[in-house]
Parts: structure tokens; C-alpha cells; sequence
């Protein structure tokens, strides 16, 4: 039987490893996928212009959802930033009062929910004292309220790595037997710490689209890692994620684009550079 090893790519730039990602699901390599983002400049990665641009004409061409639409889906990342970096607790609020409505009204795609409301009203039953009690949980703040808690008490310890994961998939909720499921596509997002203050998110998907929904899916990540990041008093300077099964998509680009994307590519990559 033939042995296979997940496929890594190591870039700086997100378009550069997003773009290789593609390609490697294109060529029809079916191995898992490792991509790694590292040496942010500014708590996000470098991106091309060009070729994100380029894709978003490609993706609407297709009446696909452009990057921002996807990355919004994993965090309202540019709210965040108009109102100057506000609490996750200030941006809970008005996400499930105001913007949660709206897409439920407006999609019926998000009828079971969108991942930043499984990020921040996570709920489910737990057994307490012999009774089941129904609790919902705000995932985002457990995790920073966790981290700064053991930061500030006595030992001024840092908090362990395994309670720093958001749970995205609900069996409860999600088991339908249904044989196409939109949602969700992403079972987890977890966070490391390393030296200096420094935050690494890492997100886990069993199966994704490289051309609908990588570039969205990595750039909203990023995102929330800068929103944690900032609430923590640190910084984001990596960024992991893990598919199971990389796939090209329900539709894929005009053959000029991919063109483009293999001689950027070649000229840009850092496993292509001398």
C-alpha cells in the first residue's frame, strides 16, 4: 500500500500560499493539506493585490461569495475595526442583536447558524448535580477571560494549551444524515501561545474548497486571531491550517487565471525562491 505524507506549505504571504494551495488541489493531489503562514509584519500576513482582486472577479463570475463575504462568516472583522477595536463582549452584542438577525433573514444557508455565532453563543446541555442543565456559552471571551485570569493570579502562570479551542461542529445539531452540508465545514479553531507575547491560530477542516472558500476561510481566520490577539495584550504571528481532504471546488477558473497563478507562483513563492 502507498505511503502518503500531508502536503506543507510554508509561506510569508497569504495570496503566495493560497495560491499554491489551489494549485495543489488543481493538479488533482488528494493528500491532506498543511498550510502555514509565518512572519506577520502587522498581526495579519502580507497579501498580492493582484491576484485577490483577480480572484474575486473569478469567484463572482460564479456567483460565489468574494474573500471578504467568506471571511465574514468567521468573524465581522471590519466592524471591529471601525469601532476601534472594540471588547469581544461589545462585539458579541451586537453581532447576535443586530447582524445574526440579518443573515438568517437574508440566507436560509444560515439557519443552523454561522461560525462566529458558534464561536460566541455556543450552546448545549451539561449534567449538573444529576440534572441536565442548558448553557450557552460565549467561547471567545471563556478564552481570554481563561488566558488573563492565570496571567494575573498568584503563580502568574500561563493558561493550558488545550483549553484555548473554539468548537465549531455540534452533533447535536449538525448529525442530519444530510448528504450535502453547507455548514460547517470547519470542526475547530484553536490557539497557541509562544514566546513573547506571541499567538498562533490553528483551524482544522475534515474537507474544504481551495477555489470557493480557502482564500475567505484563511484571511477570516487571521482575523479572529488578531481580535484574540489584541484582547490578550499580544500579537498574531502565525497562522496553521490543517484540511483532511483539499478539494478545487464546486466550479473552478478560467484557465488565463491558473496561468497567472502558476508564474506567481514561480516568482514569488519562498520555496521557488534561490
Amino acid at each position: 500500500m502507498m505511503m502518503t505524507t500531508p502536503h506543507l506549505i510554508t509561506e510569508s504571504n497569504l495570496s503566495t500560499a493560497w495560491a499554491r494551495a489551489f494549485l495543489h488541489a488543481h493538479d488533482g493531489a488528494e493528500d491532506a493539506l498543511v498550510v502555514a503562514i509565518r512572519g506577520f509584519e502587522q498581526d495579519m500576513p502580507n497579501e498580492d493585490d493582484v491576484i485577490a482582486n483577480e480572484l474575486d472577479a473569478q469567484l463572482s463570475c460564479h456567483d460565489i461569495p468574494r474573500i471578504d463575504q467568506t471571511a465574514l462568516t468567521i468573524v465581522p472583522y471590519e466592524k471591529w475595526l471601525r469601532e476601534g477595536k472594540i471588547s469581544i463582549e461589545q462585539l458579541t452584542e451586537w453581532y447576535l442583536q443586530s447582524m445574526l438577525p440579518r443573515l438568517k433573514a437574508r440566507c436560509s444557508k444560515n439557519s443552523h447558524g454561522t461560525y462566529f455565532e458558534r464561536f460566541v453563543a455556543f450552546s448545549g446541555t451539561r449534567l449538573n448535580k444529576k440534572r441536565l442543565e442548558y448553557r450557552t456559552i460565549n467561547q471567545l471571551k471563556y478564552v481570554t477571560d481563561f488566558w488573563r485570569k492565570k496571567v494575573a493570579g498568584k503563580n502568574r502562570s500561563r493558561p493550558r494549551q488545550s483549553a484555548l479551542q473554539l468548537a465549531c461542529f455540534d452533533p447535536a445539531k449538525d448529525d442530519t444524515g444530510s448528504a450535502l452540508c453547507g455548514f460547517p465545514c470547519l470542526q475547530q479553531v484553536s490557539f497557541t501561545y509562544h514566546e513573547a507575547g506571541s499567538l498562533e491560530v490553528t483551524a482544522y477542516y475534515p474537507t474544504q474548497y481551495l477555489f470557493d472558500r480557502a482564500y475567505g476561510n484563511y484571511l477570516g481566520l487571521c482575523q479572529l486571531g488578531h481580535v484574540v490577539a489584541h484582547s490578550l495584550g499580544g500579537k498574531l504571528t502565525r497562522f496553521t491550517c490543517f484540511t483532511a481532504r483539499p478539494e478545487v471546488g464546486k466550479k473552478k477558473p478560467d484557465r488565463a487565471f491558473i496561468n497567472m497563478l502558476r508564474k506567481y507562483v514561480a516568482e514569488n513563492s519562498l520555496e521557488a525562491a534561490p
